[in-house]
C-alpha cells in the first residue's frame, strides 16, 4: 500500500516492517516507506499511543550536578560546532533530555531555554542545572511567545517528530536574522543502513518516525530564508553513532547477556574496520548541519 510522502507527497511504496529491536517493549511490525523522490524514509501509520514506546527509564536522569558535569564532557564537540558561528546570546534547545549539552551552553555563557516533554527531565534542569525549561510535547507553540533566539538546536530530536515540517518552519521563525539552527539526526543514506536494513539500530521502530536526508533539509530550509554553513559527519559526535550503530545492531541478534557482550565487541571491532568507508561520501550513521539565517 502505497503511502503520500511526508514532505513532498509523491506516492511512497513499503520499504520493509520493522520491530522494536531496541527496547523490545513490544512485538509488532511498523511499516516504513520511501519516497522515489526526495528520499525521506517514513513511518506509516505512526502509532497514536506513540509516547508509550518511551519507558520511564528513557531518559537517565543524574543524581546530581557533579554527575552532570560529569556526563556533560563528552557533549564539549557540540559548542565548537556552534561557537564559530554564535559565540553568545539566546539559544533554545528542543528536546534536551537531562540537558548535558544546555549546561554546557549556559557554562559557556549562552542564555539558555529549553523545550522538554519529560516531567522529570524539567524538573532536573530547573532545580539542579539552573535552566529554563519548559516543559512541552509542542515545540513549535511552546516558543511561539518567546523573544527570537540566536541559535536553536536539535540534536537528534527531529527524527522523533511525526510532522516534522511544520514544526521545523515554526522554529525557523524564531531563529534572529545572521542567526543559526543545528540539526543532528541519523542518515537514511548512511553505509550501515545499505547494508542492515530493518535491522539498522537507528531505525529505531517504532520511535524514529523519519529519516530525512540531508539534501531534504537543506532544501526545506533553504525556502525558510536559510543557507548551509556546514555539514559533518566526520565530527565525535557522528564517528560516535558509527560505533553505536555497528556494536547495537549486532547486539540485538542477541538474547542472553554472554552472546550480547561477544556481539558488542565484534562491532567494536567492525566498527573500526568500516571507518575509512564511513568517512567517505557522507555515508556516516549521522550528520550535523548547521544552518545559517540570512540577513
Amino acid at each position: 500500500m502505497t503511502e503520500p510522502c511526508l514532505h513532498c507527497g509523491r506516492k511512497s511504496k513499503p520499504l520493509f516492517l520493522a520491530k522494536d529491536w531496541n527496547r523490545r517493549i513490544t512485538e509488532a511490525r511498523f511499516a516504513y516507506h520511501r519516497c522515489p523522490g526526495c528520499g525521506l524514509v517514513f513511518l506509516r501509520p505512526v502509532p497514536e499511543n506513540l509516547g508509550d514506546y518511551y519507558p520511564p527509564d528513557y531518559y537517565p536522569v543524574p543524581g546530581s550536578l557533579a554527575e552532570l558535569e560529569t556526563a556533560s564532557t563528552n557533549e564539549r564537540f557540540k559548542l565548537d560546532l556552534i561557537t564559530p558561528f554564535v559565540r553568545s546570546g539566546r539559544l533554545l534547545e528542543v528536546g534536551p533530555a537531562f540537558g548535558n549539552f544546555a549546561y554546557l551552553a549556559k557554562r559557556s555563557g549562552f542564555e539558555v531555554e529549553v523545550v522538554e516533554m519529560d516531567a522529570r527531565c524539567c524538573g532536573f534542569l530547573r532545580e539542579v542545572a539552573g535552566v529554563t525549561a519548559i516543559h512541552s510535547d509542542d515545540a513549535a507553540r511552546a516558543v511561539e511567545d518567546r523573544a527570537p533566539y540566536d541559535v536553536v538546536a536539535l540534536w537528534h530530536v527531529i527524527e522523533h517528530l511525526p510532522d516534522f515540517g511544520p514544526v521545523l518552519a515554526a522554529l525557523a521563525r524564531k531563529v534572529k536574522p545572521g542567526g543559526i539552527l543545528v540539526l543532528a539526526a541519523p542518515n537514511p543514506e548512511a553505509l550501515q543502513f545499505r547494508l542492515l536494513g530493518r535491522r539498522w539500530t537507528h531505525v529505531d521502530a517504532p520511535r524514529h518516525v523519519a529519516l530525512i536526508p540531508v539534501r531534504l533539509l537543506a532544501s526545506h530550509l533553504t525556502g525558510c530564508g536559510f543557507s548551509v554553513a556546514a555539514v559533518t559527519m566526520t565530527d565525535p559526535g557522528g564517528v560516535g553513532w558509527n560505533q553505536f550503530g555497528w556494536q547495537m545492531s549486532l547486539a540485538n541478534f542477541a538474547r542472553g547477556r554472554a552472546l550480547r557482550g561477544a556481539l558488542l565487541r565484534v562491532g567494536a571491532l567492525l566498527s573500526r574496520v568500516m571507518a575509512p568507508l564511513e568517512r567517505n561520501d557522507r555515508r556516516g550513521s549521522a550528520y550535523t548541519v548547521v544552518f545559517r539565517k540570512d540577513a
